[in-house]
């Protein structure tokens, strides 16, 4: 009888992981996913930098975390690059190099990762240099016109305050609402202030409280655990 592939096994394992209801039922897809890593299903290395990180049916161990994260990475593979890049930039299971986080999330976001172009363009527009801050308003759009929405709200921002953009009060808002329309407490906050102030918009008191209204419901949900729009 022929044995199952790694990407069967990966397969059993998911499923096994997505009717756990609990951390400590885990256990059996840890087994199966361990067995589709060392058969060298680079899928299923990337899970383990997750399962790894979190404790999901084996104790936490950012190590291991990091080792799985850096061999899914090799097939250039963007989402593994990206938490590799995080790890060197937070210290996760590797010392802090922040050098070596620019250069992988460099390569994540050639690769296709919209949190890797999210990050970067925070990364420069912190800086002091101002063609750094132009090149990092250049990351934020790239990211914020593939729907990433605090990269949305990160624009409107950039538009407001002319941080590597000329300063646009109808651009801010415009991408504001884009956001807000999406569920992110921090758009409809800023829209708010928008139509509170008449920045961007026509002031409008009306439109300000139900943005205002629909923020604070937002950020109920958040404080609940309702966060779709928070990056892994």
């Amino acid at each position: 009888m022929k044995s199952p592939s790694g990407r069967q096994i990966f397969a059993q394992a998911t499923k096994l992981y997505n009717a756990a209801r609990r951390p400590q039922a885990c256990g059996p897809g840890f087994s199966l996913l361990k067995q589709a890593a060392d058969l060298g299903l680079a899928d299923a290395h990337e899970l383990l930098g997750w399962v790894y990180l979190l404790g999901l049916g084996t104790p936490p161990n950012r190590r291991l975390s990091f080792k799985h994260y850096r061999i899914a990475a090799d097939p250039r593979r963007p989402d593994a690059e990206y938490h590799v890049g995080i790890s060197y930039d937070k210290g996760i299971g590797v010392r802090k190099d922040r050098s070596a986080a620019i250069r992988w999330m460099r390569k994540a976001a050639r690769h296709g990762s919209t949190c890797a172009l999210h990050w970067l363009g925070w990364h420069y527009l912190s800086g002091r240099n101002p063609r750094y801050r132009k090149k990092g308003f250049e990351y934020l759009l790239k990211a914020a016109n593939r729907k990433e929405i605090q990269s949305q709200h990160g624009v409107g921002i950039c538009y407001e305050r002319g941080a590597g953009v000329p300063t646009d009060a109808k651009e801010a808002c415009k991408w504001y609402l884009r956001a807000a329309k999406r569920g992110y407490p921090y758009a409809a906050d800023a829209l708010a202030r928008c139509y509170a102030t008449g920045f961007g918009v026509r002031m409008d008191k009306r439109k300000s409280a139900f943005w205002d209204k629909r923020a604070q419901h937002l950020w109920a949900r958040a404080r609940a655990g309702w966060t779709p729009w928070a990056m892994a």
